[in-house]
């Protein structure tokens, strides 16, 4: 690279806006934060709707203090002073008008999982729930696996061996858990007539009480109750069998490579097409119509076939999803350079690395 074209690359600024419901989990969060990590020259500002605590201990790893938010007219006000080459929304499905407002000041704008209308006005959205019956949208829709961003403390993980007589199932519905599928799932599991050791992750904006939880618990001498921030990648670490919403933590499973069995919170989840038996999962489809026997059987069917849990594995390795984070990289530095065809870029290296991704 000339030093003419180091100093035009260390000029581009980048903003991220990010903004998260209470009942969704931070992956929106992280994933903003594992983004800004990969950015060495550019000038990078955030934007966060109204942050809770949470959200803000992880960006605060950063090392770049994000700037709050009140709504949409706000955020178009602190994005025309900052007048960025590229801005990067998360989090929310936008409407058309905000965004050809902010398209007005911004060259570039990509959106991640965003199912709104604002998205087709967008230069470019990366649909990482993607759903598994859709109509045909337009082409800067980019559908698949290979827009999972891989959060650093995912990707670091490496997998404990067990040294136990008990396999080790992990339940971890990220997010406040509104169906309570924790407390259902917990139950159901109870009833298995085999040994086995639950460690149940209850996530701090976890929507019921955890009475109930412990009580349960305290019945069995296999069965532990987590409830703390970030303890998700400890626990991914020694887990031979996880089971989790159809959100973003199957994502984080097949980085590690877990057998996973998944139950949908809500209609939406029940569409997401990544959580599949071709992709290493067993779906099991609605929470509120989960019988006990369908998940004992799952779970058995883990715990029993070696080759099951095998297979299961290789199909979430095969995704490379490790790599994601290289491509998407390179895609946000050619929209912020307004380099021609980025999208075009970003389609050739993203189909040679996963044939399954979806235009």
């Amino acid at each position: 690279m000339t030093n003419n074209q180091t100093e035009n690359y260390s000029k581009k600024t980048i903003a991220f806006a990010v903004e998260v419901s209470a009942h969704n989990d931070l992956y929106p969060v992280e994933r903003i934060a594992t983004l800004v990590k990969l950015f060495n020259d550019e000038k990078i500002r955030i934007f966060i709707k109204q942050p809770s605590e949470l959200a803000l201990k992880k960006l605060a790893a950063t090392g770049i203090e994000p700037i709050s938010y009140r709504d949409q007219k706000q955020l178009l006000q602190y994005i025309t002073k900052l007048k960025p080459d590229l801005l990067v929304r998360d989090g929310i499905n936008t409407e058309l008008e905000d965004t050809e407002k902010l398209k007005e000041v911004v060259p570039a704008i990509v959106h991640f999982d965003d199912f709104g209308e604002g998205g087709k006005a967008a230069d470019c959205v990366l649909h990482t729930l993607y759903r598994e019956v859709r109509e045909k949208v337009d082409p800067h829709y980019l559908t698949g696996p290979s827009s999972f961003v891989v959060p650093e403390k995912i990707a670091a993980i490496t997998p404990i061996e067990d040294e136990g007589d008990r396999p080790h199932i992990v339940v971890a519905y990220e997010g406040s858990d509104p169906e309570n599928l924790t407390y259902r799932t917990m139950r159901h599991l109870m009833q298995l007539q085999i040994p086995v050791r639950i460690s149940v992750l209850v996530d701090p904006s976890y929507a019921h009480g955890i009475d109930e939880l412990k009580m349960m618990a305290l019945s069995r001498r296999n069965i532990t109750i987590i409830q703390a921030a970030d303890m998700l990648e400890p626990l991914l670490a020694e887990a031979q069998i996880v089971i989790c919403s159809a959100s973003y933590t199957p994502y984080k499973v097949a980085v590690v490579g877990i057998p996973c069995i998944v139950i949908s919170q809500n209609e939406t989840e029940i569409m997401h097409a990544f959580p599949r038996d071709q992709n290493g999962f067993i779906h099991l489809g609605s929470g509120r119509k989960l019988k006990q026997s369908h998940l004992q059987n799952a779970v058995m069917e883990l715990l029993l076939h070696e080759a099951r849990c095998e297979r299961a594995i290789r199909n979430q390795k095969k995704l490379d999803l490790q790599s994601n984070n290289h491509y998407i990289h390179s895609m946000l530095i050619n929209f912020a350079q307004r380099t021609p065809k980025t999208q075009a870029f970003l389609v050739q290296d993203h189909t040679k690395k996963s044939p399954r991704m979806i235009q």
